[in-house]
């Protein structure tokens, strides 16, 4: 209640003053700069207090900690008030008895806020766009977090050419026949060995006998999660084997030559 009165006036003031705070966080605002919400108070009241302090000769304010709910009048009338304030608009002050930087309307945008809001509606946008394209629902199924941060954290540690593979698979966009027939570039989507088989991703990872040696050694790594193609795109555990069974069967070497295993080992 004092710390408002020194706000809201310069007039009628008698130092040395004390102010007490049960808010320890509060106190420490007051020594730096910050874009925190609610930081342009700490700012007026700073503010505030230079000028009282030029102003006066016998300026002497000090800040106080004190535990909250200890009995002293003033700090029980705070908390009750904000309590009261917190139950609806209803019960908010009148406008003339603010300090003249809260009679204005609204109150000033918190950077962060701004910055928070922005990122939500951004995201959701993008959200909204990705669902309607036409290739949403294959790479979702493969993994709902490809374009999520988790992704950027996901491939952070891959090399140049680890992440090239790894969005050719995900996004089948990979020169194998089925894509390769569907851009003109060969004459059948089949596999050149399972003539009756169209060659896509699955089939190549999971399906196709030529590589049975290399599945063999895949599945002793990986059990039976080395036939869920979801958990070979997407865990972390499963990606150093699915390049070295990838490396072993050579059927991307000519595109992607040897590739490399991440960076750093998975936790």
């Amino acid at each position: 209640m004092l710390a408002a009165k020194l706000i809201a006036t310069k007039d009628d003031l008698t130092f040395p003053i004390s102010i007490l705070i049960d808010n320890q966080a509060a106190i420490q605002s007051g020594e730096s700069f910050n874009s925190r919400p609610g930081s342009y108070l700490t700012d007026l009241f700073c503010n505030r207090m230079k000028d009282i302090a030029r102003e006066h000769r016998d300026f002497k304010v000090t800040l106080c900690w004190v535990p909250g709910h200890c009995d002293i009048h003033g700090n029980e009338e705070v908390d009750k008030q904000a309590k009261k304030a917190s139950e609806g608009r209803h019960n908010n002050s009148l406008a003339n008895h603010l300090p003249s930087l809260l009679q204005h309307g609204a109150l000033p945008l918190s950077t962060l806020a701004l910055i928070a809001a922005h990122r939500e509606t951004t995201h959701a946008r993008w959200g909204r766009l990705w669902r309607k394209l036409p290739r949403y629902n294959r790479i979702n199924n493969i993994n709902p977090k490809i374009l999520k941060r988790s992704f950027i954290k996901f491939t952070a540690e891959f090399p140049k050419r680890l992440t090239g593979l790894y969005m050719a698979l995900c996004s089948q966009h990979i020169p194998l026949n089925h894509h390769l027939n569907r851009i003109g570039k060969t004459p059948s989507p089949h596999c050149p060995h399972c003539p009756a088989t169209v060659e896509t991703v699955p089939h190549l990872l999971v399906d196709c006998p030529q590589y049975q040696r290399e599945c063999h050694t895949l599945s002793c790594a990986l059990g039976r999660k080395a036939s869920s193609l979801p958990y070979l795109l997407s865990n972390p555990r499963a990606i150093p084997h699915l390049v070295r069974f990838i490396n072993a069967m050579g059927r991307l070497r000519q595109t992607f030559g040897v590739v490399p295993l991440p960076n750093k080992p998975p936790d």
